[in-house]
């Protein structure tokens, strides 16, 4: 994987990771209402974030 893939990968990775745990805490706090779960959309983007993150590690040189 070239180096600017990889680093595209590592920054859309933390921003989803950032966002998604943004979200997780305002699901938290606000009160519930009759459309999408906060809470479910942030834990679903963090997930997302750590598949990303997971394709940058794997695709890091080996040592």
């Amino acid at each position: 994987m070239n180096a600017t893939l990889r680093r595209a990968l590592g920054w859309v990775s933390a921003v989803l990771i950032n966002v998604g745990a943004l979200l997780f805490v305002v699901g938290l706090i606000l009160p519930r209402s009759g459309g999408v779960p906060t809470l479910g959309v942030g834990a679903g983007i963090c997930v997302v974030g750590l598949v990303v993150g997971a394709g940058w590690l794997a695709g890091r040189p080996s040592a």
